[in-house]
């Protein structure tokens, strides 16, 4: 069990948020719900100047709901309208990761009250008696236009310049959901969100692969288990260094390490079975993330063991004599429970990216509070 992370006064400044998104950006909103995940990703711009989203999971009603509006308000995300009824496709894609109210509790909100906006809706197939469950796939039967898929490990899908690659569950965890031969938390959908993406285009009559610079990566855990995440690194070996031809496609298209991402949303709000070493040392992330109640849940999340995992892979002193410990927000490493001395709580977490630069936000809203951008405070580590 941790106690929350008080970061030193100053580290924070007042800044102007939605004056720095640029075209360019993505944006990440990882919402303070405590233990339970809401998260949503602010796609770049496409040729037309517009913007749609990516809801991962939706802890309670509210607060999504008011962060949509306010995006609308600020013209941060909308479309045309819809034609003939249909989604106007301004949420191109809402993933529910698996069946815990912590995850899904606001879901069937969410299907209802936007199902004017959202095109695709995703769950992994897991069968769940709650209540939460029964109402989220109510609302997805309620309406006739909304494509419903249950993916797996491996299946990709772009969205205008990016590339939303599954992780978890892989077929064989997939095919023991029937028999409830996978633990619920492994069932969980887990994503890698790449932009700019690598994708093939047409130019005249031929067909070429574009390359991007400085794209950038997120890896967002879910519940996902070491089970699972045992799975994931046989599903998505490390390339090796190759000079054929082939090899040299490959890693254009996927990198060198299909892992590695510039931002890990660590699963399981920090739970000791959510990651292991050799995991987080593959994704090697600048920004490390995690959503939690700060050792005052039901579960004391985050653990401290998987806080050591975390930080040792980040920065490997385990060997050392008289090792000295960099403080968390110095590895990058925040979570939506940090407060800031003498100043309360930090709150949501926003972070900016693109063109290889990221910069992280904090909005000063306590679980049950709306974000308010006019309260955006940048990090100035």
């Amino acid at each position: 069990m941790s106690a929350p992370t008080s970061i030193p006064a100053g580290k924070h400044v007042a800044d102007s948020f939605v004056g720095t998104i640029k075209s360019h950006h993505l944006v990440y909103f990882l919402c303070n719900v405590g233990d339970g995940d809401t998260q949503l990703l602010l796609l770049p711009e496409d040729p037309t100047g517009r913007r749609r989203a990516i809801v991962v999971d939706v802890a309670t009603k509210d607060k999504l709901l008011d962060l949509i509006d306010r995006l609308k308000k600020e013209k941060l995300l909308g479309a045309p309208a819809p034609i003939e009824g249909r989604p106007d496709g301004s949420i191109a894609l809402a993933v529910a990761t698996h069946p815990h109210s912590d995850h899904i509790g606001g879901m069937a909100e969410l299907l209802h009250r936007q199902a004017d906006r959202i095109t695709e809706f995703w769950d992994p197939g897991y069968y769940h008696t709650s209540q939460a469950y029964h109402a989220m796939m109510a609302a997805v039967e309620a309406n006739p236009h909304l494509g419903y898929a249950q993916p797996t490990a491996g299946y990709r899908r772009w969205i205008g310049s990016a590339l939303v690659t599954v992780l978890s569950p892989a077929v064989g965890l997939r095919n023991r959901f029937d028999t409830y031969g996978t633990e619920i938390n492994d069932a969980s959908i887990s994503l890698r969100v790449e932009f700019p993406a690598a994708r093939v285009i047409r130019r005249g009559a031929e067909r070429v692969l574009v390359e991007e610079p400085n794209t950038m990566a997120l890896i967002l855990g879910a519940d996902a288990q070491t089970l699972s995440w045992s799975y994931v690194l046989t599903d998505f070996p490390e390339l090796h260094t190759s000079s054929s031809a082939a090899a040299r496609a490959i890693k254009a298209a996927t990198g060198t390490d299909p892992l590695k991402a510039r931002l890990l949303k660590v699963s399981h709000h920090g739970s000791k079975f959510g990651v292991n070493l050799e995991l987080v040392e593959r994704i090697h992330p600048t920004l490390t993330l995690v959503s939690s109640a700060g050792g005052g849940g039901k579960h004391n999340f985050p653990h401290t063991v998987a806080q050591e995992v975390v930080r040792e892979a980040l920065e490997a002193i385990a060997s050392d004599l008289a090792p000295v410990r960099t403080k968390d927000w110095d590895l990058g490493i925040f979570y939506t429970s940090d407060l800031e001395e003498g100043g309360g709580v930090l709150g949501s977490v926003a972070v900016v990216m693109g063109r290889g630069r990221a910069s992280v936000w904090r909005f000063k809203d306590d679980r049950g509070d709306s974000i308010d951008f006019t309260q955006a405070r940048r990090w100035t580590g």
